[in-house]
């Protein structure tokens, strides 16, 4: 399913309601509600290992949805520990929206989840389709 498509909330329990949440506001590219659902401890770790917080992550978002306007994550599983959740799907997008520079890949996030925020975003991808798409 496409977690953009999921509006009910309820059922799954607080870490999957999290991040689901999270996810729907990546996908709409809700800034306000990204914002707002990161912890101020906040770290997203990319697929290369580097980290930005809270604050560098309030331009990084916006500055990743104008280069991939159409940024969709589909999720296809969910796992969950006491620790952390993984999710397991893909990302799409287009490069500036030009749709021949569309790519997709299979990818999976561990999320930490710290009350009803997301304290760890972490992605692991092959991205060598995405910054090709750059070129």
């Amino acid at each position: 399913f496409i977690a953009a498509n999921l509006k009910l909330y309820g059922g799954y329990g607080v870490k999957q309601d999290t991040v689901m949440k999270f996810v729907e506001a990546i996908n709409t590219q809700n800034m306000p509600l990204i914002i707002d659902m990161m912890s101020e401890d906040f770290h997203f770790i990319d697929t290369y290992g580097n980290k930005e917080n809270k604050e560098q992550m309030k331009i990084g978002w916006q500055g990743y949805f104008n280069w991939f306007p159409d940024y969709l994550i589909e999720i296809y599983d969910y796992i969950e520990s006491d620790k952390f959740s993984i999710i397991i799907g893909k990302a799409s997008a287009s490069y500036l929206g030009n749709k021949e520079k569309y790519w997709e890949f299979p990818a999976c996030w561990k999320v930490i989840i710290k009350g009803n925020q997301i304290q760890t975003w972490q992605v692991f991808c092959d991205s060598k389709k995405q910054l090709d798409s750059m070129k």
